[in-house]
């Protein structure tokens, strides 16, 4: 098991420099309005560049075991953004909003030239290997929450959350940074052009002390 999650490390690292040579930051590498909840205990975290990837395990009923990849910050960019002390360690039980990658296929059409045929883990069947997210939000053991990849857009993890409009209310007026996060977002492309979406952000926009304009 230690060397295949090597190598599959490995791969990811080499699938990430790929990527970010031909379009870093690029949100047609997943559905930025289609957020998933991943949750776990934190078995590797892989202080990198130009993302950190943090393994984690989640069971489910019957004992199985489902891995998550979830790429955040990269190692030099950690304390620049401020959320070096919310770093998870290894044994934490954490929850991230996520953006699955698009499919291997879909991804080979958008980047022509890189293969992404072998790497399995961008969306597989085979819960022995895990499947790589990109964490946008995450919910620390505390039940705590801190911006933890740029990648995504927040309202999109607001709106598919359990947790109430007022505890999201409160995140926005949380720090500068989340603020401003939330305030750059309502300009995105994808929140603009989906109804619903822009109307649950101008919903929420309108609820927080200091709005954004």
């Amino acid at each position: 098991m230690k060397k295949t999650m090597t190598t599959w490390a490995a791969a990811l690292v080499a699938l990430t420099w790929a990527i970010s040579l031909q379009a870093h930051h690029s949100d047609s590498m997943y559905d930025p309005t289609r957020p998933i909840w991943v949750q776990g205990t934190v078995v590797r975290l892989e202080g990198i560049d130009p993302h950190t990837i943090t393994t984690l395990e989640e069971r489910r009923e019957g004992g199985q075991v489902r891995r998550w990849a979830v790429e955040g910050p990269g190692e030099s960019q950690l304390d620049r953004l401020g959320v070096r002390l919310a770093v998870p360690h290894v044994g934490d039980a954490i929850e991230f909003c996520a953006f699955p990658y698009k499919s291997a296929a879909e991804l080979s059409r958008i980047f022509p030239g890189v293969d992404f045929s072998r790497l399995r883990s961008l969306r597989t069947d085979d819960e022995s290997l895990p499947q790589s997210v990109w964490g946008h939000v995450m919910v620390t053991p505390d039940g705590g929450r801190r911006l933890w990849n740029q990648h995504g857009i927040l309202s999109a993890c607001m709106r598919s959350s359990d947790e109430s409009r007022q505890s999201w209310v409160d995140f926005l007026e949380s720090s500068a940074s989340v603020r401003m996060a939330w305030c750059q977002q309502r300009g995105y492309a994808h929140v603009r052009s989906t109804a619903s979406l822009s109307e649950y952000v101008e919903e929420i926009n309108g609820l927080i002390n200091d709005p954004c304009t």
